[in-house]
């Protein structure tokens, strides 16, 4: 049985509000930016002329992703309950990939700023280029990887043992893995709806939580 009464402490009320408002801002941010090209003179004909809603929107992706860590470390407890050493390097593998995202997502916000204070198309390409090019996506890409290896990672103990916790989970890996589909194939509309996905997974977390619900993973209904 639930307990919705169970006592809210001030890790249960910032794990909740991590869980809603994180993900809430990526969606947003999600839903104002631009079509994507995979290559840079394509991406920046776009930006230029819809580079207040791509700056906007990466920076709402930004704060979101740094919003969202406590609800990642929320979750990965309730992994750890049932499988420990999965628990454990669930949080590891999603605060490198976190950190891997918010960089992608400063950088773009870089450019963004950089065609809105009037430079050149040309070097905003050129410095697009330079951002993903080969040195720079080894250094970046394994720990952007880590993160969607992370998602799986606290997802599927939790899916395994069913009940609301199992859905909320498998909808926030579904969204992982759209938006991972998105940054291979530069359709944004996957990411987009990853983003809503993976913010319904996650607000049905932070109710649980709230009810003093979510350790009791074979019985959330």
């Amino acid at each position: 049985m639930t307990n919705s009464s169970a006592p809210r402490d001030y890790r249960t009320l910032i794990a909740a509000a991590s869980l809603v408002s994180g993900p809430l801002l990526m969606a947003i941010g999600d839903l104002l930016h631009p079509e994507e090209r995979m290559a840079p003179a394509d991406q920046i004909a776009i930006l230029v002329n819809h580079a207040p809603h791509w700056y906007t929107a990466h920076l709402l992706l930004f704060i979101g992703i740094v919003l969202f860590i406590p609800g990642f470390l929320a979750i990965s407890a309730l992994t750890s309950v049932r499988k420990p050493a999965a628990g454990y390097a669930a949080r590891i593998l999603v605060l490198m990939g976190t950190a891997a995202l918010a960089s992608i997502f400063v950088g773009e916000m870089l450019v963004g700023r950089f065609v809105l204070d009037g430079a050149d198309p040309s070097v905003a390409t050129d410095l697009l280029e330079s951002m993903f090019s080969g040195p720079l996506f080894a250094a970046v890409g394994p720990a952007l990887l880590a993160f969607f290896v992370g998602a799986a990672v606290f997802a599927i103990p939790l899916m395994r043992a069913g009940g609301m916790a199992g859905w909320a989970a498998g909808l926030i890996l579904l969204g992982a893995l759209l938006i991972l589909a998105e940054i291979l194939s530069a359709q944004v509309i996957l990411s987009q709806v990853g983003n809503i996905l993976a913010f319904c997974g996650s607000a049905m977390f932070a109710w649980l939580i709230l009810r003093g619900a979510a350790g009791e993973t074979g019985e959330m209904t």
